[in-house]
């Protein structure tokens, strides 16, 4: 590691560099920044984020070439002269992976993996303790951590978690007990509550004949549970005990001790958590969203040489932006992704193509900007709400990325213009009946027909080998008939290549009588009607009973294994490869894995709601019956598999009604719901429009986890708003009553506090009235936090107490630990600490031994709480720590929000100013971009706290200005105005100095 010269696995350090050659704070933040995208360019719009979060100087720009030549010559001067290269995109630092600790730790991070993988674990045990050795502690610790680093933060913490972990089990499977037991003690300084980790460091201290370190460590295991929690050690902890006691060595791991964690036996497979960060357990490929090229693509290539050179320039200034138009048929998509498969390796952070949908129902501009986000791999939770924001999300993403983006069949310039890029080289196609010669910075490429000569190749390609002689008179003809339109060429191309039997003359023929050559040649949608009824007039029956059934229920694109509930899937698979052939249902992309998934034209699927008579239209809606039922098996398979539970009401809780081939794992239960995703609003949809308004809210509820778990909130309200309506519509009172209870979370969760009571007291009705007591309880909890939050905290108690009740009447242990935590809360607010510590005890104790680490997690927040309002600071950092650890492990950026306030607030009150400034920045930046109102607030309040504390009194009002304003939207008039007199406390002191 003497190769090492920079490092940033804890204070930014300049290795093997004399005394600290960089002092001034924007190089140092200018140096940390680009260290984190090693060679790679990083755009000035990020660099300004990170030297001056939100509120850049208008000078920033040349701000930051003066700060880049001062970083160049203080790193010469150290004898560290790595490369700082400028271009149109930003700055890079060329670093090699032995010459940052990062690089170096991700590289022996993989290897390490990779040896375990291979059997060699020995070895990786040693690669593995390299990587472990080059943490100094938090990355970049010493500097302040703007929110434009969080996400590499994360994701370099996440890595070293796993890293402890996998070291541990390694360590143990070798017979290093002594050194497993050095990690076990360092876990439990952060997380002194665990009982497993307990019973694991005694085990491992007698395997290392350490047996008075045995059993002082089970002496102080049940001192810290009695004083924390006033319990007592669990079973497997007090039989670690009397091994200690008696002297008798583990025989690690020891068969006879019961364990509640899998994941400890040497032979168990480990499986990543869901809600796992996706570039730890598979990490994540650019997006190739290309539809697949037309192989008989013809002419067109003076338009391609422009567009070419247009899209893979290297313009300083702004991206490219080049917009396709003609009239419909002039063959605009296949020009576009011709280009784009021409021009992929150009782009290599991916190609993204998204159908706006112009000329039937116009996409919404804030709804294709979350697609946008979501295929440049940003997790859904981290999407914001406001449109605007999303909008300068994308801008801040692509400007330090190289990515195409093909927006296809746009309405007008105001429907794309939030989607473009501000800078950086990124390039837009957009294709469009219009010229949208309104939208901002873009280059026209309008179309017309093909020349003689086009028209005539895409003919005889078309057509196929021998089909048609394009010198041919009868090629004349047909072509003359066509006006050179490629749409009408290639639909009488693909007509000769489909029917055998119809010769060019006798298509020259038809062609020849206008009366009936609209039938043949009509653009628009009597075209698509034409030409379909040709396609499905050749289906054989099963071919057509499919087309049928994807007419009822397909809503943009849709997978093959959605369908094969009907039929077998190799029956299904043919039907769509006919459907396929002529032109009913086209491939949309393939992925990586080389799974297909298709879409249906919007005209194309009423076409297939129309055809059939009666009985066959019927059949098509019990098709769709059948589909839905299979979806909702799946689904509810899914959630079986997951291992945290669920705290709300599922639709169905007993044996499936269809048959289970294979159980889930919980990371394929995931990596399924994430891959079919799309799929579900459009499939509550269509059982709704079919009349099967019971599968349409169970789907629905069925869907609840996932969407809790992702913070899926557009999705979530799509869904139930219309399962609210089928539940209404089909007479269920209880599933009505999971829909307002649902709804009424999500109102929680976004301060919507008119709508949350609403659908709250609704949903009390209904599960009331269907003696539903599982279902009283979680919405007695849901209506306590309305009443808390809106400051009437003695009936928001005496709900919690009616939610414990009923929880321990139905023996819900979750949802009793949910219970006594916000119980907890309404006493820790009258200052009875005693009662307030021990509900949460009793609720901690819970959370362990169901294994659950987010509710554990939950928990500790609250006992955090109660030790800073006994003033033991210390031990409540301790707990939010442990507890910012789990959230940011899963990847639940919302608690994890909430659980820097507190912490900012807690290192406040221990004197470290500078770190709770820190995390309460964070805090507010988070709860910005989340759309959560509460925790900005309250981060925001802290913090201006902190600046009076400091002296800094405008910073103070700035913050505690911005702190009443977001309580006032919240709607929390209490906490506003206490923001306000805290401003009126200065006025006053400034008037009477």
């Amino acid at each position: 590691m003497d190769s090492l010269r920079y490092g940033i696995l804890g204070p930014l350090r300049l290795i093997h560099a004399q005394g600290q050659p960089l002092k001034a704070a924007k190089p140092r933040q200018l140096l940390a920044t680009l260290l984190l995208h090693p060679n790679r360019f990083v755009s000035t719009d990020l660099i300004a984020d990170a030297l001056w979060e939100t509120s850049p100087p208008r000078s920033a720009t040349a701000n930051i070439r003066t700060y880049v030549r001062a970083l160049r010559g203080v790193l010469q001067e150290a004898g560290l002269p790595a490369p700082i290269n400028t271009s149109a995109a930003g700055y890079s630092i060329e670093v090699g992976v032995d010459e940052l600790d990062a690089s170096l730790f991700e590289s022996l991070l993989a290897e390490g993996g990779h040896l375990r993988d291979a059997g060699d674990g020995r070895q990786a045990m040693q690669v593995l303790s390299r990587a472990y050795s080059l943490w100094r502690g938090r990355p970049l610790e010493d500097l302040s951590v703007p929110a434009a680093w969080e996400g590499s933060i994360a994701r370099l913490e996440a890595q070293h978690r796993g890293l402890v972990d996998s070291l541990l089990d390694l360590r143990l499977e070798y017979g290093d007990a002594s050194g497993a037991a050095v990690l076990l003690s360092a876990r439990l300084t952060d997380d002194p509550y665990d009982e497993q980790l307990w019973r694991r460091l005694v085990d491992a201290l007698l395997a290392a004949g350490r047996v008075g370190e045995a059993r002082a460590a089970y002496a102080k295991a049940a001192q810290t549970l009695a004083d924390e929690l006033d319990i007592k050690p669990g079973p497997e902890l007090e039989a670690a005990g009397a091994r200690a006691e008696n002297g008798r060595s583990a025989n690690w791991p020891n068969p006879g001790i019961p364990s509640a964690r899998p994941a400890e036996r040497p032979d168990a497979v480990i499986q990543p958590g869901p809600m796992s960060a996706p570039e730890l357990t598979d990490p994540q490929r650019p997006p190739s969203q290309l539809p697949l090229d037309l192989a008989d693509f013809n002419g067109r290539q003076e338009q391609l040489d422009q567009l070419r050179d247009l899209v893979c320039g290297r313009d300083p200034v702004r991206p490219p932006i080049a917009v396709i138009s003609g009239a419909p048929g002039t063959g605009k998509t296949s020009l576009a992704v011709r280009l784009g498969h021409l021009v992929r390796e150009s782009f290599p952070d991916g190609q993204i193509y998204l159908d706006m949908h112009g000329a039937t129902q116009p996409r919404d501009p804030a709804a294709a900007l979350t697609d946008l986000l979501l295929s440049l791999n940003l997790p859904d939770f981290a999407i914001p709400t406001d449109p605007e924001r999303r909008s300068a999300m994308l801008r801040s993403e692509l400007a330090s990325r190289r990515v195409l983006i093909i927006l296809d069949d746009v309405a007008t310039a105001g429907q794309v213009t939030p989607l473009m890029p501000g800078t950086g080289a990124s390039a837009v196609v957009v294709t469009s009946r219009n010229r949208l010669m309104d939208l901002a910075g873009a280059d026209s490429m309008p179309l017309d027909t093909f020349d003689d000569r086009e028209a005539a190749a895409l003919l005889e390609s078309v057509a196929g080998p021998g089909r048609v002689d394009r010198k041919s008179p009868e090629a004349d003809e047909i072509l003359a008939a066509c006006a050179n339109l490629p749409l009408a060429i290639r639909i009488v191309g693909s007509r000769l290549a489909q029917r055998p039997d119809l010769s060019p003359r006798e298509l020259a023929r038809r062609l020849r009588d206008e009366t009936s050559r609209l039938d043949e040649l009509s653009i628009g949608e009597l075209a698509v009607r034409t030409s379909a009824d040709l396609s499905y007039d050749a289906l054989s029956p099963e071919e057509a009973r499919l087309y049928r059934l994807i007419g009822h229920f397909a809503v943009g694109v849709f997978s093959a294994r959605a369908l094969e509930a009907v039929a077998s899937p190799a029956s299904v698979r043919r039907s769509l490869d006919r459907l396929i052939e002529v032109n009913l249902v086209r491939i949309s992309s393939v992925d990586h894995r080389g799974t297909a998934r298709y879409r249906v034209h919007d005209l194309l699927r009423l076409h297939a709601l129309g055809v059939g008579d009666d009985e066959q239209q019927a059949q098509a809606v019990r098709d769709v019956e059948t589909v839905l039922d299979a979806l909702l098996n799946k689904i509810r398979r899914a959630n079986n598999a997951l291992a945290f539970e669920y705290f709300g009401v599922l639709e169905h809780t007993g044996p499936l009604t269809g048959p289970d081939p294979a159980p889930f794992t919980e990371t394929d239960a995931i990596a399924w719901l994430d891959s079919e995703r799309s799929t579900f609003v459009p499939a509550i949809r269509a059982a709704a429009q079919n009349g099967l308004h019971d599968y349409a809210w169970r789907i629905a509820a069925a869907w609840g986890p996932y969407l809790d778990m992702r913070a899926g909130f557009d999705d979530w309200n799509g869904s139930h708003q219309q399962g609210l309506l089928s539940a209404i519509a089909c007479g269920d009172r209880r599933g009505e009553a999971i829909m307002h209870r649902n709804l009424g979370q999500l109102g929680l969760y976004q301060d919507d506090w008119d709508p949350a009571w609403r659908h709250l007291s609704d949903a009390a009705q209904g599960f009331a009235e269907a003696g539903d007591r599982l279902g009283d309880g979680i919405t007695a909890v849901g209506l306590g936090t309305w009443l808390r939050e809106r400051g009437r905290p003695d009936e928001a108690l005496a709900q919690y107490e009616k939610a414990i009740e009923a929880f321990v009447e139905v023996g819900s242990a979750n949802g009793e630990a949910v219970g006594r935590t916000a119980a907890a809360s309404i006493w820790l607010s009258r200052d009875d600490t005693v009662t307030a510590g021990r509900y949460l005890a009793q609720a901690f104790l819970l959370g362990v031994r169901l294994g659950d680490n987010h509710r554990e997690a939950k928990v500790r927040r609250r006992i955090a709480a109660v030790r800073i309002h006994q003033e033991r600071y210390d031990q409540a950092v301790r707990q939010l720590r442990t507890s910012l650890a789990i959230f940011n492990g899963i990847g639940d950026d919302h608690c994890a929000a909430y659980t820097r306030a507190e912490l900012g607030r807690a290192l406040m009150a221990r004197g470290e100013v500078a770190a709770a400034r820190k995390m309460l920045l964070d805090a507010v930046d988070i709860g910005h971009r989340l759309g959560d109102r509460s925790v900005e607030g309250q981060a925001a309040q802290h913090l201006g706290q902190l600046y009076v504390s400091t002296g800094n009194l405008d910073s103070a009002r700035r913050t505690l200005d911005r702190a009443a304003r977001v309580w006032q939207q919240a709607g929390n008039d209490v906490r506003a105005a206490e923001c306000r007199r805290a401003l009126a406390t200065f006025d006053t002191g400034a008037a009477t100095g």
